[in-house]
């Protein structure tokens, strides 16, 4: 005999926190409709808060996901709201495809929290924040995205905080960069914050280059020439010593390991280059052409329309060029932020790993030894990260990180894995003032 399908209604109100926030998805045996969706602007004085609401539809087959944008960036005025969804949004979790809905608001004064203190059992949280917070007593606040890690009945766990989403009011201004608030308690168990926790996802090809080491850097040498094409980007390079270069080999020239004069100023000044924000900093550059021993090509890019200027040779840095000779593909990864050393499960094994430090499985064996060098090239390694509860993804080094065209220094922890120091993290959240509270209405209807 058959069952009628059961009806149940379920009623989201959350605040609109910084960043991307998953507001709901379909739970498994059921489908949904989204009859209602309604965000206010609840701040305390005259602001233009934005809103933006998502669908996101993941095949689940492969993993990939799709963002359907329902609304984009509404300016809500102060005292008002507007209406997301005012109908029937079909939401669905079928074997081939589940959906979910977020909501990102963009608003005044978000702030970067970099250290939390949690008291057990008074439910305290004192917050230190990377810039100046704003805030006066009893301020209406939002938080989000801080990991704790969780010393409970059943281990240690790491959970994001806060679950579910709420508001919250300061209950004390301790300094420019320091707030308390009343978070509440949780059964006795003391929390301990973690800064941002990073889950690698993936990493383009070739991110690791070998510095030194076996199969590391070669032709460390210095341009005696050069002549640059502003028109189409080519710039041939004349070297002390034979280069050893072929057609197709890739190398790295050192920021600011050539000096040029420019007709701009009359060749009155020199500029060292390329600056950190040339196309050609930090870059694996291809030789394009060969000829004789000393002398080849590689496109640094071209100069705008606007800045077709004659550059003369002045000098060059020894050691500024490099021939890059191997890289790696990353398999996986896993870091620690801090601010405590970590346990980790690594290759399948156990690791510590010290604060800043991050390990890296590769393809294949890399041959290196400890205090050999490497360097991660930019964007070439992929997260998602617990300040957005892993709704998107990130790619590093960044530009403005600190590993960021650096040279770092290895210790080995297996025949094709390797560590090293890139820096701490100085982020474990979001804080803001309460500006957005949302409201949503959803029928649920059981397939099972």
């Amino acid at each position: 005999m058959a069952i009628a399908p059961v009806n149940k209604f379920v009623s989201i109100a959350v605040p609109v926190s910084p960043g991307l926030q998953k507001l709901y998805e379909v739970p498994t045996g059921t489908s949904a409709l989204l009859l209602y969706t309604q965000v206010s602007n609840v701040a305390v004085g005259a602001t233009f808060p934005k809103v933006t609401f998502i669908q996101r539809r993941e095949s689940r087959s492969t993993g990939n996901t799709r963002d359907v944008r329902v609304i984009k960036e509404v300016e809500i005025p102060p005292n008002d709201a507007v209406i997301l969804v005012d109908g029937r949004l079909v939401l669905e979790k079928t074997p081939k495809v589940v959906d979910r809905i977020y909501v990102e608001g963009k608003q005044q004064n978000v702030g970067i929290i970099t250290d939390v203190s949690y008291d057990e059992p008074s439910g305290i949280a004192t917050v230190f924040t990377k810039e100046a917070h704003g805030f006066s007593a009893n301020d209406p606040i939002t938080l989000a995205g801080i990991a704790f890690t969780c010393s409970g009945s059943t281990g240690i766990t790491t959970t994001i905080f806060p679950d579910p989403m709420q508001s919250y009011t300061v209950d004390l201004v301790n300094g420019t960069k320091e707030f308390s608030t009343v978070v509440g308690g949780s059964k006795g168990y003391p929390h301990h914050y973690n800064s941002a926790i990073h889950y690698f996802e993936r990493a383009r090809d070739n991110a690791i280059e070998v510095v030194t080491g076996t199969g590391g850097y070669t032709l460390h040498t210095a341009a005696t020439g050069t002549t640059y094409d502003p028109s189409n980007g080519d710039l041939v390079v004349t070297t002390a010593s034979a280069h050893n270069f072929s057609v197709g080999d890739l190398c790295r020239i050192d920021d600011n390991g050539i000096t040029f004069t420019c007709s701009k100023d009359s060749h009155a000044t020199n500029h060292p280059y390329p600056r950190s924000t040339d196309p050609a900093s930090g870059k694996l550059l291809t030789v394009t052409a060969v000829s004789g021993t000393t002398t080849f090509t590689v496109n640094v890019g071209a100069s705008a329309p606007s800045d077709q200027y004659t550059h003369i040779f002045v000098s060059g840095v020894a050691n500024a060029i490099k021939k890059v000779n191997t890289r790696f593909n990353v398999v996986e990864s896993q870091y620690n932020g801090g601010p405590n050393s970590k346990d980790f499960t690594f290759e399948g094994n156990p690791l510590t790993l010290n604060v800043g430090e991050v390990a890296l499985s590769l393809n294949v064996n890399h041959n290196l030894s400890g205090g050999n060098k490497i360097r991660i090239v930019d964007n070439s390694l992929i997260y998602t990260c617990s300040m957005d509860n892993r709704a998107t993804e990130h790619s590093y080094p960044r530009s403005t990180d600190p590993a960021s065209n650096v040279e770092l220094q290895i210790s080995t922890t297996g025949t094709k894995s390797f560590r090293c120091n890139v820096g701490a993290s100085a982020s474990g959240g979001f804080f803001a003032p309460l500006e957005m509270e949302l409201i949503a209405s959803v029928l649920e209807n059981s397939t099972a």
